[in-house]
């Protein structure tokens, strides 16, 4: 499947178990399997940039997936 910019995703399975993060904390935590996160950019060959915030605006993580490690949670309406 591929995805939209603002497209809700959630972490489906993890083919790379540790991968670079970058997020508000001197140290960000691993993406976990069910957590959910926004596509902020497609970077090409089937990856993209997601990001997990907190409710009070925090990076918690910032990652690229491959599209088979996502599921769509939600697609916001077309603007």
């Amino acid at each position: 499947m591929s995805f939209r910019l603002d497209d809700t995703v959630r972490v489906a399975r993890l083919l790379v178990p540790e991968r670079e993060v970058s997020g508000s904390a001197a140290v960000p935590p691993q993406p976990r399997v069910g957590e959910t996160g926004t596509v902020v950019d497609d970077v090409g060959d089937g990856l993209y940039l997601v990001e997990r915030v907190t409710a009070d605006g925090y990076t918690t993580w910032l990652a690229e997936f491959s599209a088979a490690e996502l599921d769509l949670v939600a697609r916001p309406p077309a603007r």
